[in-house]
């Protein structure tokens, strides 16, 4: 069970990756070839990512410093923005998202495409959480919430682990809406 605030947080970020999603199928007009589709797409994800991702850090930071807040931890603690992927992460997401059957699915291709940038764009906001929850001094780290739709995420859900460590990874797959939430002393 969690919290009206992480709810809310959570059905925020759903909508910033919704209007990614919605961008990248307006303008997914690329032609009906493997190879074509990949480059167009190396094109605009880097710059779907920048505007996206940063909205994702961006909230990700205001949520952490509003959880903050609202558990009363004493001081200030500016939250620290997730560094976001390379154009070779975006790349990369093109050209897997393109080439994984033996004959070209345009409707599959999007599938996957949409599923890696939900994936990315959710995880700079969950980074953002992480990295601050783990450099907070008043922070004993961050959990793993969800609905745990998915057998992998319940499984890592009812673990109920505290992650102390920055080495510590959010392990997610496409679609995933489990989010990072600040633990207190």
């Amino acid at each position: 069970m969690t919290s009206p605030l992480v709810d809310q947080h959570r059905q925020d970020l759903g909508y910033l990756i919704g209007l990614a999603q919605a961008d990248l199928f307006g303008i997914w007009t690329f032609p009906d070839d493997r190879d074509a589709t990949a480059l167009a797409l190396m094109d605009v994800l880097p710059d779907l990512v920048d505007t996206y991702g940063q909205s994702a850090t961006a909230l990700g930071a205001d949520w952490y410093e509003e959880t903050r807040d609202n558990a009363g931890v004493p001081g200030r603690f500016p939250a620290v923005p997730a560094t976001l992927p390379d154009k070779g992460r975006t790349d990369a997401l093109a050209w897997w998202g393109t080439q994984f059957t033996v004959k070209f699915d345009p409707v599959a291709a999007q599938e996957k495409v949409m599923g890696g940038l939900q994936r990315i764009i959710a995880n700079a906001d969950r980074q953002t959480v992480m990295e601050s929850a783990v450099k907070d001094p008043k922070a004993k780290g961050w959990k793993r919430v969800g609905s745990g739709k998915c057998e992998f995420c319940r499984m890592l859900i009812g673990r109920g682990a505290v992650y102390t460590e920055a080495t510590a990874q959010f392990k997610s797959h496409d679609h995933c809406g489990c989010s990072a939430v600040p633990v207190w002393s």
